[in-house]
């Protein structure tokens, strides 16, 4: 009795571990057997995973790097485990479905691979990595045929928002914040003196820049209005409603905390929301906001979903024989880009500055020196660059011609970082966006070029810019980018610069500068044979 006493606890100790065990295996082989086909097909979505993250390393890792370098995108890292939490929520609806493969599928892998090559062709990685997600959500699609992919669209689109995308709105944000705060002021009964995305009250100046432009706020409320849609709404035009409500009332909403903080600082004569306060009420005010606008889409939800009887489908061997090759294929339309677009880039002869840059004649017009006036242009990335002063007598103007050559990420001709006032200068000259001034041309087309004015404490600068492809001048970068990948694809190899023009404002008139920029602009398209019609 005594030895059985004092050897008891063995059997407990060694049957325990036993009992997880077993249970552990007896989990994991249910998991090998599901229902309908669904342990191919879940190996065959793990495949295309892969196969996507070691094609496209470059892409995904830019994405990651994004998200962890800017609060804005920090949500990113989230966006899969939401998408997984979606589909896992509803488990036992999907795992009635069948599974079957879909040749429909490798047409949105072809379109988006395309869109990859274009964004690789232009160096625009937000389309690269658009198209990435776009082929990860087709190779799944692939894999799990029309049926069930239809059924689970809501959470696979939801993987688009992993892509960084929203910085091309920051402009038209912070033009909407300024004209809705000042228009408030203005009927509050404030004077407000406006200049570009500057104004400046009794009390003190304010500006609107890229961190009052509500950009954060506007993702941060599509993505969750996205998932609130999702679990609320059984009707798409309720999710499609709400989404949209979720895209505008961030928006307007902005444009009230910018109102209210303006008017704190006005009203403490700028004691108040001129500080870390400044944030702290704004991130207080949009928090309340969007719990409103949630409360209130609570009202209009619809029941909680229940999955639906189906039908028993006999359960199909699906086709090891049938994903295997549709995996290949996907491999190999996953694999054709990058090669396609190493071999076109390579193809592409990069040229310099053309040789007409360098020539100092021009009709009416002759060489000066460097007069010396507040501000030059330059541009650090640039692989060649020249720079010329001409005068006709009367008034002197500068022209500056850039070539950026083979094009690497972050060193292109059109970039958002090509600016006119390097970070150096923000504190002595500022810059006044003017609406794009209009060349008539001799076939009666206008182009639209590219105005600013440039202030500083002694004189103002008066500036004309456009991108030069081939024989062709635009303002616009979206052509510029859309000409380029038409060059690139078909092999052209004329140059491709950034051309500004710019002169001293004659008694700060600018009016009177643009036309005599113009004039130049003019003659010296006409004498280097150039087309002022895009």
């Amino acid at each position: 009795m005594s030895k059985i006493t004092a050897y008891s606890w063995i059997f407990p100790l060694c049957s325990t571990p036993l009992k997880w065990y077993c249970g552990a295996k007896a989990h994991a082989s249910n998991a090998l057997h599901l229902p309908n086909g669904w342990t191919r097909s879940l190996a065959g979505l793990l495949l295309v995973l892969v196969i996507s993250l070691v094609v496209f390393f470059d892409t995904w890792a830019s994405i990651i790097d994004i998200w962890l370098r800017s609060k804005t995108y920090t949500h990113g890292f989230v966006i899969a485990p939401i998408s997984l939490w979606l589909i896992w929520s509803r488990r036992h609806y999907y795992l009635h479905l069948l599974p079957a493969v879909s040749y429909l599928a490798l047409a949105g892998v072809v379109a988006s691979g395309f869109a990859w090559l274009t964004g690789d062709l232009i160096h625009v990685v937000f389309i690269k990595q658009l198209a990435a997600v776009g082929m990860l959500v087709s190779g799944f699609w692939a894999v799990l045929g029309n049926s069930v992919a239809s059924s689970m669209s809501f959470p696979l689109l939801f993987l688009f928002f992993m892509v960084p995308m929203g910085e091309e709105l920051i402009p038209p944000l912070i033009e909407f914040t300024t004209s809705f705060t000042v228009k408030f002021l203005r009927l509050t009964g404030i004077s407000v003196y406006r200049e570009g995305n500057f104004f400046t009250l009794t009390t003190g100046s304010w500006s609107v820049v890229e961190a009052c432009s509500g950009i954060s706020y506007l993702i941060a409320s599509v993505t969750l209005g996205f998932v609130f849609a999702y679990l609320n709404y059984a009707y798409y035009w309720k999710r499609a409603l709400f989404m949209l409500l979720s895209g505008i009332v961030p928006i307007i909403a902005n444009g009230f905390r910018a109102y209210i903080i303006v008017m704190i600082g006005h009203l403490s004569d700028m004691k108040l929301a001129v500080g870390v306060d400044h944030l702290i009420y704004g991130g207080v005010f949009f928090g309340l906001v969007m719990l409103l606008l949630f409360y209130l889409g609570s009202f209009w939800r619809d029941p909680p979903f229940i999955p639906i009887s189906i039908v028993a489908v006999k359960t199909a061997k699906t086709n090891t024989y049938q994903i295997l090759p549709t995996i290949a294929m996907v491999t190999i339309l996953f694999g054709i880009w990058p090669v396609l677009s190493s071999w076109l880039i390579n193809k592409q002869a990069f040229n310099g500055l053309p040789a007409y840059v360098v020539k100092p004649e021009l009709n009416g017009w002759h060489p000066v020196e460097n007069p010396q006036w507040i501000w030059t242009p330059q541009f650090d990335r640039a692989v060649d660059h020249n720079i010329r002063f001409y005068s006709n007598g009367t008034y002197t103007v500068g022209l500056y011609q850039a070539s950026f050559g083979k094009e690497e990420q972050g060193a292109e001709l059109v970039n958002s970082e090509n600016r006119l006032i390097r970070p150096d200068d923000f504190n002595r000259l500022r810059t006044i966006n003017i609406a794009p001034t209009k060349q008539p041309t001799e076939n009666d087309r206008n182009l639209a070029v590219n105005s600013t004015l440039i202030k500083g404490a002694a004189e103002t600068i008066s500036v004309l810019d456009w991108y030069q492809l081939g024989a062709q001048i635009t303002g616009n970068p979206f052509w510029a980018k859309g000409r380029q990948l038409i060059k690139r694809l078909t092999g052209d190899t004329s140059p491709e610069l950034k051309v500004v023009l710019w002169m001293r404002s004659p008694e700060r008139d600018h009016e009177l500068a643009v036309r005599i920029l113009k004039n130049f602009l003019k003659d010296w398209a006409r004498q280097n044979n150039l087309s002022l019609g895009s």
